[in-house]
């Protein structure tokens, strides 16, 4: 009766962490590609404004950014209801996640 309850819970536990080491892993890589991206690119804007040659709408850009985050709020509350309905997974999920965006 046991071994009924605990191989699926295993299973979810095994599964969360292998999946969010994974996960962690490349998120870090992503992470530090991302950020060499934006980097260039403000750094070619801020070039391009300083020739003159393109002229930076600040207010559009802040909105946009503003609007952008709003998305990410939403994005981390529909996150957030999914890990508590499954906590055995996403327990051992984040924990490896954490680690594999630490080694990553």
């Amino acid at each position: 009766m046991a071994e009924d309850l605990l191989t699926p819970l295993l299973f979810q536990i095994g599964g969360g962490t292998l999946l969010g080491f994974a996960a962690g892993y490349a998120a870090k890589k992503i992470l530090k590609l991302v950020l060499l991206l934006v980097g260039l690119l403000t750094g070619a804007l801020i070039f391009l404004e300083y020739e003159g040659i393109i002229d930076v709408n600040y207010d559009a850009l802040v909105s946009a950014v503003e609007k952008a985050m709003g998305l990410t709020q939403e994005a981390a509350e529909s996150l957030r209801a999914h890990i508590v309905a499954n906590i055995p997974f996403a327990s051992s999920f984040l924990a490896a996640f954490v680690l594999g965006f630490k080694y990553g």
